[in-house]
């Protein structure tokens, strides 16, 4: 389980618009100011014990549909219907905690595995056994609705993370690309609220 007293930074924001974090000498200043304007209109949340939960729940049931003509950015496609693309916001859990003892990692992967591929029993102990490859001990296996997700229950430091990281870059049936894009962000993030009129759900804990 995670140990000791920690903040667990929860952030909402549009689906496939990441917070940015960059050194001053490779951002522009242009894009520092979209960067401030971006941290004034999204909401941070911090979660120190289980009654703060209530004012994530309170985020959660505020989330709204946004009217396509008002931005440019889609959040996903409709399968069934190629033309019709969904633009809503999204609340994600961040990776990165701050504790006593300085800055760490909850262990986050989105794995390239659809839920409706394997049945459970296959499928479980595999992810298991990946989570054991990258040093995951203990962590929870997520249904995000159409994909799996894992989630460390032991916090990693900074250096530790990025190995996790690097290593699963190494692995099949993980999401590669979302791997790289975290790594460029130096913190992971996963999706805690609906997608598809589907809640993600701790599907099994080991």
């Amino acid at each position: 389980m995670l140990h000791g007293q920690f903040l667990l930074t929860m952030t909402y924001y549009l689906w496939n618009l990441p917070l940015i974090s960059a050194r001053k000498d490779r951002i522009s200043r242009k894009r520092k100011r979209k960067i401030r304007k971006l941290a004034e209109v999204l909401p941070v949340t911090l979660v120190q014990n289980i009654t703060d939960f209530d004012k994530v729940l309170a985020l959660m049931e505020g989330l709204k549909e946004i009217s396509p003509p008002t931005t440019k950015i889609a959040s996903y496609v409709d399968p069934n219907d190629r033309s019709r693309t969904y633009i809503h916001e999204a609340l994600k859990l961040i990776s990165r905690v701050r504790t006593k003892a300085g800055t760490c990692h909850i262990p986050l992967l989105d794995l390239d595995i659809a839920t409706d591929e394997y049945e459970s029993d296959i499928v479980f102990p595999y992810i298991k056994d990946v989570a054991g490859i990258l040093g995951v001990g203990s962590g929870a296996i997520v249904n995000s609705g159409k994909s799996y997700h894992l989630w460390g229950l032991e916090l990693m430091l900074k250096n530790a993370w990025y190995d996790f990281m690097y290593n699963a870059l190494l692995l099949d049936r993980i999401d590669r690309r979302w791997v790289a894009h975290r790594l460029k962000d130096r913190q992971a993030n996963i999706r805690v609220s609906p997608k598809w009129g589907q809640m993600p759900k701790v599907a099994y804990i080991f």
